[in-house]
């Protein structure tokens, strides 16, 4: 009889399944079918002789064989993990494409103008910018470099804080004085971030409200109110004018990346230009 086996793939399927938590939202982060992560399942299953999952309300829920194929695919996907980190960062010269994961406040207007300094001094590199204001993973090596809101929480990176972002209070120049404006803000998207509760706490009237800080930022061009905003956002407009600063909210920016990237010729470059001008956000 011939002795089954797992194969790596299948493994990889049900991690990426218990994170995504669709099959739809699996295949798109493996670039596969939908019909291949389910056959991927249904193979791992087969190997096991048991089930590995079964769905209640919409959810995943693990079976004892779910949880011991789980735990030892999350074990090879670290392993994979952290080989390819050791490879690329033993890497050698001042050259490649690095990845960078900021958010798209921060990556577009900040980060992405004063890059011609970056590439002055080293010209052989590519950046490749995520913006993306969700949390990007390491782990998963959608990024090399994160630039962070807020202190990184996963085990094995190096923590390292960058700068800080100070906000004020903008109108459009020349608009409505802001006893009488009302309000431009982030929605409450329930991370409690400051930027979102400072506004709130003023029980004014929202004119217009969005998940995009870039866009509650041409909403004040456009004349339709006020808002709180990163000067790093609005400060270079002549549109907007500074009614007054708020220092009473803050976000610590950070930089987030493998430990074995510290001393990488590839890397350290990057992330050393990342932290200078982070350190002069304003």
């Amino acid at each position: 009889m011939q002795k089954s086996t797992i194969a790596w793939d299948d493994l990889l399927t049900l991690s990426t399944l218990m994170r995504a938590g669709s099959y739809s939202a699996c295949a798109r982060e493996l670039d596969i079918t939908h019909a291949t992560a389910i056959r991927r399942i249904r193979r791992l299953e087969t190997a096991l002789g048991k089930p590995v999952a079964t769905r209640t309300d919409g959810t995943f829920v693990l079976t004892a064989a779910g949880r011991n194929a789980l735990t030892a695919a999350r074990q090879m996907e670290q392993s994979a993990d952290r080989l390819m980190r050791e490879i690329e960062g033993a890497s050698t010269g001042v050259s490649g494409v690095v990845r960078v994961a900021a958010t798209a406040a921060l990556g577009s207007e900040f980060l992405t103008p004063q890059l011609p300094t970056l590439y002055a001094a080293h010209p052989d590199v590519e950046i490749r910018l995520e913006v993306d204001n969700r949390v990007t993973s390491l782990a998963r090596r959608r990024a090399h470099i994160a630039v962070r809101l807020a202190r990184p929480q996963e085990d094995d990176i190096v923590a390292q804080r960058a700068g800080t972002a100070r906000f004020g209070l903008y109108g459009p120049t020349g608009g409505q004085a802001p006893d009488d404006a009302p309000l431009c803000g982030l929605l409450d998207e329930g991370f409690s971030l400051p930027e979102v509760a400072w506004p709130q706490a003023l029980e004014r009237r929202f004119a217009y409200q969005s998940n995009s800080l870039l866009a509650v930022r041409e909403a004040v061009r456009a004349g339709i109110g006020i808002a709180l905003l990163p000067h790093y956002v609005a400060q270079h407009h002549p549109d907007l004018q500074l009614l007054r600063e708020v220092p009473e909210v803050v976000r610590e920016i950070w930089l987030a990346y493998p430990a074995e990237f510290r001393g990488a010729s590839r890397f350290r470059p990057v992330i050393d230009w990342l932290a200078d001008t982070l350190a002069r956000c304003p």
